[in-house]
């Protein structure tokens, strides 16, 4: 379910792979090594610098003296790399902090205005590795150290020596960040400044450099909001539209908390009482005011605010007010709902006093308690969508017997519900569908909506080998009569874009198993085309996760075929570092677009943090974490957002 992208690395690790970044983080972030008294000794090989007067406050002329500017130079890597520096410059923030706060070890320079003018176009501040000596913001020091490159961030470290030069009657001034950027020079060239932004932003990536919101206190923000490039162009589109892959990158910028202490106990966005399930961050917040510091690690800028420092406002994030329901239109008489469930899982009860069996499972919930909860979101997603159709993806594949997950799902939901709104799960004519872990299903009403004749199933078999039901799971046809009417409702979930499948060509942007997807589209609509025979004034509606973006191939099958994608451009329902796009989709035929009176796709789960999901350190991590931030409610009751379709018979 979360692999839904190509050139996924780091993006919803929050396990052991986490704990491998924690070790060397832990370590300081823009460091090396932590400061001990071997790490102060200085290679023989070098002129010893414990030796080498630091000269006077103001001296930019004494020997081995350096300016911030010369030391960062024009490009990326330092041109000193390795030599001892004598530098000075006023304090603009501190995070030096202890090894059990995590962080970072070090202080920020910034060269005097007075000598801003000596190669401005260089960056004029300078990250300082050092937590012995406590300094505070204002202070103007002259340091004896050695400058050094880590992880893209160029610092002076191994510091021998620190003269105080007194209080500086004002900061540094500081300098505007805008985005989008040209050239990521732009923002080499403010590394280490003081720097503001000076337009409204937007939070577009709540999992940052792979780390995230709860993993180390951190996410992304951005001009605009940026589509998967495949969500608005074919290919070859693309191909001649090559800057698109481009524009996203010079569009990112993080911001952090200030330390690399894994799981924080108290996570200071989007307010400095920090996040909560009332108060969560959220993709699209606005981000009115921010200042700070503009660090580098690996390939990312990042902004730390100014939390702690009184000379300026840290951060003030504009938080988006929650859609509390899907919007769908008063004409619409029938409501069709398509929700990707995330691995909905019951466990293996032979009786209704044995429900906490079999946990965890092969998939989802890794406790009964927190398949307690997750039950808990999805009916509270559901109840509140209040269709009369719900097409599902991801549920477990055990069959239709009582203890069954459809079973299971469908009494949690009438529990809920008057009676002459309780929900009915289709039975297919199959023990289960295919072989795989999980499944689609249909849950209707009965007062709403009749079924006529017995589900058809696309799989391997009738579809000559072309739809690789090992791959895909098998889709599901049913025929509905409303008010005298009927309409053909397909539910479907390709392959995902995960592993790579056996010959597989070359991926292009679309994802492993391209190929994959385009062949189950094709027979998709052969299957239909033979279920209508001469019927071909029948309504169709297909629905589902198909695990492409509008442009891909897949899709564009569909729309040869005559299928329009009932979803507008700039809707979305899913998001995968940094980018929004449709997985998610509705698309119906010429007889079936009279009836469309609206169609949502609720930002339930897509914009929000994974913290809110069901699973938490209390109810089955098998790795600590403070995560106890979910509430038994529908937001990230999955990692899609689900599709409400109003129609009017």
């Amino acid at each position: 379910m979360k692999e839904k992208a190509r050139g996924r690395i780091f993006s919803f690790i929050r396990a052991p792979f986490c704990l491998f970044f924690y070790i060397l983080l832990s370590l300081g972030v823009c460091a090396t090594e932590p400061i001990t008294q071997s790490n102060l000794a200085v290679d023989s090989s070098v002129d010893r610098p414990l030796n080498r007067p630091i000269g006077k406050c103001g001296d930019d002329h004494s020997a081995h003296y350096q300016a911030i500017t010369d030391i960062q130079g024009p490009g990326a890597q330092s041109p000193l790399i390795g030599q001892w520096v004598i530098t000075e410059g006023v304090v603009t923030q501190v995070l030096q902090g202890n090894k059990t706060d995590k962080q970072y070890r070090g202080f920020w320079l910034q060269q005097a205005d007075t000598l801003a003018a000596t190669r401005s176009e260089n960056s004029r501040g300078i990250f300082v590795y050092h937590a012995k000596h406590r300094v505070k913001p204002g202070q103007t020091l002259r340091i004896l150290g050695r400058v050094a490159e880590y992880q893209g961030l160029t610092e002076v470290k191994q510091i021998q020596k620190i003269s105080h030069c007194g209080n500086a009657s004002s900061l540094p001034k500081i300098s505007p960040l805008t985005l989008p950027v040209t050239s990521l020079l732009e923002l080499e060239r403010l590394e280490g400044m003081r720097v503001k932004i000076a337009q409204t932003f937007v939070v577009s990536d709540l999992y940052g450099a792979g780390y995230g919101l709860g993993n180390y206190g951190q996410f992304a923000i951005s001009s605009q909001l940026h589509f998967q490039p495949t969500e608005l162009m074919t290919v070859k589109e693309i191909s001649q539209n090559p800057l698109i892959l481009s524009q996203k990158e010079k569009d990112y910028v993080l911001v952090d908390d200030g330390t690399s202490r894994l799981y924080p106990s108290h996570i200071p966005f989007p307010t400095a009482q920090g996040f909560s399930a009332k108060q969560s961050l959220k993709i699209g917040d606005q981000v009115k005011q921010l200042q700070g510091v503009l660090h580098a690690y690996g390939e990312h800028y990042i902004v730390i605010p100014d939390f702690n420092n009184s000379m300026g406002q840290g951060i003030l994030i504009e938080s988006l007010v929650p859609q509390s329901l899907p919007l769908v239109d008063k004409k619409a008489n029938v409501i069709v709902a398509s929700m990707n469930l995330g691995n909905y899982f019951n466990g293996n009860p032979s009786s209704f006093s044995q429900r906490n069996v079999g946990f965890p499972t092969a998939r989802g919930a890794k406790s009964y308690t927190a398949f307690k909860l997750q039950r808990q979101k999805i009916v509270s997603a559901l109840t509140k969508i209040n269709a009369d159709i719900i097409a599902l993806m991801e549920i477990e594949n055990d069959g239709y017997g009582e203890h069954s997950a459809i079973a299971d799902l469908t009494r949690a939901l009438n529990k809920q519900l008057p009676k002459k709104l309780h929900y009915h799960y289709l039975i297919p004519p199959r023990a289960k569908l295919g072989e795989g872990k999980i499944s689609v299903g249909i849950l209707y009403r009965k007062l709403i909506v009749e079924t006529v004749k017995e589900a058809t199933i696309l799989d391997s078999k009738n579809s000559n080998k072309l739809f690789d039901d090992h791959l895909n799971r098998p889709s599901l046809l049913q025929n509905f009569k409303v008010n005298g009417q009927l309409f053909l409702l397909a539910v479907n979930h390709f392959k995902s874009k995960g592993k790579p499948c056996t010959g597989d060509k070359s991926i292009n942007l679309q994802g492993n198993c391209n190929q994959v997807r385009k062949d189950a589209a094709q027979a998709l609509v052969t299957l239909i085309e033979q279920h209508l025979g001469e019927t071909k004034d029948r309504a169709v509606l297909i629905v589902g996760d198909l695990n492409s973006y509008r442009q891909e191939e897949p899709l564009l099958e569909l729309y040869q075929a005559g299928y329009r994608n009932l979803q507008k451009e700039g809707q979305f329902t899913y998001s995968f570092q940094g980018y929004l796009g449709n997985l998610d989709h509705a698309l119906g035929n010429q007889a079936l677009l009279p009836r469309v009176r609206s169609i949502d796709a609720w930002h339930i789960n897509s914009i929000e943090d994974v913290l809110l999901d069901y699973h938490s350190e209390a109810n089955g991590h098998a790795y600590p974490s403070i995560d106890n931030y979910a509430e038994p409610d529908e937001r990230r009751s999955s990692d899609h957002d689900p599709l409400v379709i109003g129609l009017e018979f």
